[in-house]
């Protein structure tokens, strides 16, 4: 029963007690009376508390009056309080202002920061382009997180204008790769050749620079691309101011960075591995020779101081200073002249005239024209000598009587061209027939009924049957020229200043006539089907 007694006691004397709210409406305090033989809430005890939590500005008289009232109801006994410190939002722009970096700090007990605070801050720094709203909110929901909010726009540069090559310059020197990764040193690509009217290179324009803009909304201006003058040197020209053109073929020089056309390209030393073979569009100086195996090919005329030992070498005109050692291989084709001082074991082919200072031995020359073997010496010793209207020598034969075989009245390459058209027009002949009887076919069916598959052919057939009748024409011009050439060659001859031994035989077209004795002072001649002997003349 005593127990009973005295948990009754204790639950009927409480002592009172206080709380502090503290909200954005001000600082509210609520007190409450004890119970019993309690303890009252002590005004001290509550000054503490509003220190702990930075509360400052209270109102001590109405915290005296509310205590000793202590109705348990809310009192206001001091303002909202205001915060210690501002947010800082910091905008930092680079300095070529192409971007600009945003961190913001809120310190405790700062107010709230809004976000369009935040924009209006980036504005005030001027920034205006660029700004990256999702850069911008990052920021703002994590305070001390520096974020780029703003990029400006980079300019482009301009593009330097350039010379375009369209032919090889890099592979210059470098030797020629075969199909099976072998490597011809015979092919040293030395010169660059260029055809007339050929486009050798071409200028790329100047391409203008954009502008950019920065943060801050100005422009930034972008560098303009540079131009250049077409390097223009001799032999070409320029097209539209772009392109740069050759005037006249021949070999493509670099010279004080300009381009430049020659028609000539001359070698100091001979055609052998350190140059390569040569094929140019021009004419050809070789101060040396040209050696066993290398060869020689120019459209223009080409000129050897030294001798050919068994190369090959084809020109319009060729002069050899020395002359020619065939060696059973290579051969000199021209198809103009061929001039040189001596010929042994040599092929040699001439549109025109063989022209020889001195001897041609054990050699197979074919002449459209003359062969003149009428040096010092001019002598024509073992061989085969073939022109198509005359040859002149001052010895033919040996005294060992050497085969010789010298004939006139056939031009070799004329004849070769001539068996070759006359089997090409038997072809072109051919297709003509077969095209005009498929035309014929064609324009019997009903033109408005024929399918367009049909029409078609009717039109490719059309057109190359006009082909066709005018490559018949140009063959058969061509071979009137030749028979007329044939005809005007009958008049050949073979004339001899001083000697012709026995071992020579004579051909002048059809007619044979071999030499059994000693004959001097002669000219051959075909006449009533027989090959005549007249006196030099």
């Amino acid at each position: 029963m005593e127990n009973d007694e005295l948990i009754s006691e204790a639950t009927d004397s409480l002592d009172g007690y206080f709380e502090v709210a503290v909200s954005d409406s001000g600082v509210f305090l609520k007190v409450f009376s004890p119970k019993g033989d309690g303890e009252p809430v002590k005004e001290p005890a509550i000054v503490t508390e509003l220190q702990n939590r930075e509360v400052k500005d209270y109102n001590l008289t109405l915290i005296i009056r509310t205590v000793k009232e202590a109705t348990g109801e809310p009192v206001q006994i001091a303002p909202p309080p205001q915060p210690d410190a501002e947010p800082e939002v910091q905008i930092l722009v680079s300095r070529d202002r192409l971007e600009a970096n945003l961190v913001i700090i809120v310190p405790k007990r700062s107010r709230p920061l809004l976000l369009d605070e935040v924009l209006d801050k980036i504005r005030e720094a001027g920034v205006t382009y660029g700004v990256d709203l999702d850069a911008v909110q990052k920021a703002f929901q994590r305070p001390g997180l520096r974020t780029i909010c703003a990029k400006g726009l980079n300019p482009i540069d301009g593009t330097n204008a350039y010379i375009k090559y369209y032919v090889d310059l890099e592979n210059k020197g470098r030797p020629l790769e075969l199909e099976d990764g072998r490597v011809d040193h015979k092919n040293l690509n030395t010169f660059t050749t260029v055809r007339q009217d050929e486009v050798i290179a071409e200028k790329i324009p100047v391409v203008p620079g954009t502008a950019g803009i920065d943060i801050l909304g100005q422009p930034i201006a972008a560098k303009p691309g540079k131009d250049i003058t077409l390097p223009l040197g001799k032999n070409v020209h320029a097209v539209d101011n772009t392109k740069i053109v050759a005037s006249i073929a021949g070999q493509l020089m670099i010279i004080n960075n300009k381009i430049n056309v020659i028609p000539i390209i001359e070698v100091k030393g001979d055609i052998d591995f350190s140059t390569g073979n040569i094929d140019f569009v021009g004419n050809v100086i070789i101060r040396g020779s040209v050696q066993a195996g290398f060869t020689v090919k120019a459209e223009g005329n080409v000129e050897i101081s030294g001798t050919v030992s068994g190369g090959t070498v084809e020109g319009k005109n060729v002069i050899i200073r020395l002359g020619v050692q065939g060696m059973q291989r290579g051969y000199v084709k021209a198809s103009e002249n061929v001039v040189a001082n001596f010929l042994e074991n040599a092929t040699v082919y001439a549109g025109k005239d063989i022209i020889i200072s001195e001897v041609v031995l054990h050699s197979k020359l074919f002449s459209g024209k003359k062969v003149i073997v009428e040096g010092r010496r001019g002598l024509i010793a073992g061989g085969q000598v073939i022109a198509g209207e005359e040859i002149r020598a001052k010895v033919a034969g040996t005294q060992l009587a050497a085969n010789t075989d010298l004939e006139v009245g056939i031009n070799p390459l004329l004849r070769e061209e001539y068996q070759t058209l006359r089997q090409e027009i038997k072809k072109v002949q051919h297709n003509l027939e077969q095209t005009q009887k498929a035309l014929v076919i064609l324009k019997a069916m009903d033109p408005s009924n024929i399918p367009k598959e049909k029409q078609e052919m009717l039109l490719k057939l059309t057109k190359a049957q006009f082909h066709l009748v005018g490559q018949t024409e140009t063959i058969r011009n061509r071979i009137s020229e030749i028979e007329l050439a044939f005809e005007e060659m009958r008049y050949g001859r073979i004339k001899v200043m001083d000697v012709v031994y026995p071992g020579v035989k004579i051909v002048v077209g059809a007619h044979v006539k071999p030499i059994r004795e000693v004959m001097r002072f002669v000219t051959f001649y075909a006449e009533d089907d027989d090959v005549k002997v007249g006196p030099y003349k």
